[in-house]
This record gives structure tokens, sequence and C-alpha cells, in this order.
């Protein structure tokens, strides 16, 4: 079991454990193959670095979107709002939230695109089930 004082550093170090967000200069189509792969090699990177595991997503399935918050005077950022099924190594399906925010890359260009696989983020960074990214 992992120490409370320890758990927060590695929040703190990491971020969320299984969620993740970062620059990608891309495009806001949810199925798009640079979107899902960008997902793909950080849940892996996040996966051993944060839970020390060798949980895998092996495959996306019913990849759509969801919503989109157009920019407009309420809304000075779009985001596309996802959800995927995605295959696990350990045989699981689970649900792939995420969301592709646009100018918010690296000095406002580009995309950034923030995930969170349901089950995965047990400190709730993205909230429960998700809620931030859906």
């Amino acid at each position: 079991m992992m120490k409370l004082s320890t758990a927060f550093a590695t929040l703190a170090l990491g971020g969320a454990l299984l969620s993740g967000g970062a620059a990608y200069a891309g495009t806001s189509d949810c199925a798009d193959g640079g979107v899902l792969s960008f997902i793909d090699h950080r849940f892996d990177y996040k996966a051993r670095r944060y839970l020390q595991t060798d949980l895998d997503i092996v495959g996306f399935d019913r990849v759509s979107n969801t919503h989109v918050d157009y920019r407009d005077e309420t809304h000075p950022i779009e985001r596309v709002y996802c959800h995927a099924k995605v295959d696990m190594n350990d045989g699981r399906r689970r649900d792939l939230w995420y969301m592709i925010e646009s100018g918010m890359g690296f000095a406002g260009l580009g995309e950034r695109i923030r995930f969170c696989v349901s089950g995965l983020d047990p400190w709730h960074v993205d909230g429960r089930q998700c809620r931030s990214v859906r």
C-alpha cells in the first residue's frame, strides 16, 4: 500500500495517473489516427511510470464525437469532446474519454489533448468517472 505522502508526491510529479494532457499539433477529429496514437503512447508512458504496470491499450473501437463547445463569446477555447471503447491487454474493455482543445498547444499553437480511462484515475484528478473530459 502506498503512503499518502508518497501518493501526493507521485500525483504532483506526474499529474493524473492515467489521464493526461499535452500539446499535439494535429486535428480536432476524434477518430484521427494521430490523436489516437498520441493517446496510446501517452497512456503507455503513464501506466509504466506511475502505476508501474504493463497495462496497455491494444485497440480502439466505437470512436465518436460526443459534443463540441465552439469558440464564441462564452467559450474562448474550442473543445471537442470524444468517447471510445478501448481494449486493454488485460482483456478488459474500458471507456476512454478525451477532449481536444484548439489553440492550447505550445505557445497557443496546435491542440492539447486531455484524456482519461474510466476506472484508472484513482485520485479522481479528472473527477469521478472522468467527468472533466466528458
